[in-house]
């Protein structure tokens, strides 16, 4: 992957966190086995092979037209898309072309898989940046500017990850890219874009919804962590630990979380995953806990021997507490729980009103600023400066004060 051609667009003009979330991505072999298999790449190979043996005539770097009737008829292609794979295959090093000369790179029959992968990767760039312009079919002396149509596709399709993007969205997505606002009116270069990249093996549209393939996938991911941006690969679920899925979890979508955690839950017994969601949430922060919870209570996991076992772990005994019939939460477990709510949620009015009872509020921050929750200051600063009640909020930032001290 060249330094320079990136292909994605500057993570800090856009905004972008740090962090992504993660996705999940194949093996090497597993990858390898779908570069190899991609029609495009046989395509260019099947167009550098048609010159193994034959005499062209090659005149600054140019076909004859004699040549490109030649191939066109015998393979089957109009002559611009003979010429487009003819230079496809220069890229990939199917073919050595010189201002005189051309000639078929023997191409080895089993290529080793990460070169397999990387010379797929190649085909993608090349796709990206060259079609819009063999494709166009623009009208002589018409330029416009559309270099970032395809890096602008294939970044709105990476965020959308396994939901994917309809296919009528896609003009307006390529469009918010462009920084010549003219370029879609004179040419729309999805319909032919998306030809390419499914034929490359870097899209799949099910549905009327366009999805990045795993391969394009890994290739995306690879750009935007060499800028910078972490983005975690999920293992498989026979190595996912309990730690790996509540890390996961938030930040995928429903269809993505449901079937991550259903090829967790279905290696091991109910017993074995609540054990091992609970132990997970030692180590986890506000939203790991809470999604913890949410999945033990959403996969009737949570018998009264797991919830009596959490009543030894500081962290979760809150919890434990609420879920159990004979215990009910302290004050200063209310406030725990109060704490780890605003924390995961952001969400000061709704989530405040109805984690405290209504009186109660300054035995509440009393026992917050106690605690020894690493989000306590910050929840207490939110609930001061965000709570419509202006007695509750002055309340609060006292509190604040006295955790900070």
């Amino acid at each position: 992957m060249d330094d320079e051609l990136l292909l994605v667009p500057d993570p800090a003009e856009l905004g972008l966190p740090d962090e992504l979330p993660p996705i999940r991505i194949p093996d090497l072999a597993t990858l390898a086995q779908h570069a190899r298999a991609s029609a495009l790449v046989a395509k260019a190979q099947q167009a550098a092979a048609w010159f193994d043996g034959r005499e062209v005539q090659v005149d600054e770097y140019q076909l004859s037209d004699a040549d490109v009737a030649a191939a066109s008829t015998e393979l089957g292609w109009a002559g611009r898309e003979f010429l487009f794979l003819v230079e496809l295959a220069e890229e990939l090093g199917f073919v050595e072309t010189t201002e005189t000369d051309l000639k078929p790179v023997e191409v080895v029959a089993d290529e080793p898989e990460e070169e397999a992968v990387e010379t797929w990767d190649r085909a993608l760039e090349f796709v990206l940046v060259e079609s819009v312009w063999w494709d166009g079919e623009l009208e002589a002396g018409v330029d416009p500017d559309l270099s970032a149509a395809g890096p602008a596709m294939m970044f709105g399709l990476f965020l959308a990850a396994g939901s994917g993007i309809p296919r009528k969205e896609l003009p307006e997505l390529v469009r918010s890219g462009l920084t010549d606002e003219d370029a879609l009116a004179v040419h729309d270069p999805v319909p032919a874009l998306l030809d390419r990249l499914r034929d490359l093996g870097a899209v799949e549209i099910d549905d009327d919804t366009v999805r990045l393939t795993s391969l394009a996938l890994w290739a995306m991911r690879e750009r935007y962590v060499a800028l910078g941006i972490d983005i975690a690969v999920l293992r498989p679920a026979e190595q996912m630990t309990a730690e790996d899925l509540l890390a996961a979890g938030p930040s995928l979508t429903e269809e993505e979380l449901d079937t991550e955690s259903r090829a967790w839950f279905a290696l091991r017994s109910p017993e074995q995953a609540g054990e091992e969601l609970l132990g997970a949430t030692a180590t986890g922060d506000a939203v790991e806990r809470m999604f913890a919870v949410h999945l033990i209570k959403s996969n009737d996991l949570g018998t009264e021997r797991l919830w009596r076992s959490a009543l030894d772990m500081p962290e979760m005994r809150p919890y434990a507490k609420v879920e159990l019939p004979d215990e009910e939460p302290d004050v200063a477990e209310m406030a725990w729980l109060l704490t780890d709510v605003l924390a995961a949620t952001g969400e000061v009015e709704e989530s405040f009103s109805s984690a405290v009872p209504a009186g109660r509020e300054q035995e509440i921050f009393d026992a917050m600023w106690r605690l020894p929750h690493p989000d306590v200051q910050d929840v207490l600063t939110m609930i001061g400066e965000e709570h419509p009640d202006k007695k509750i909020a002055k309340a609060a930032r006292k509190a604040a004060f006295k955790a900070r001290s």
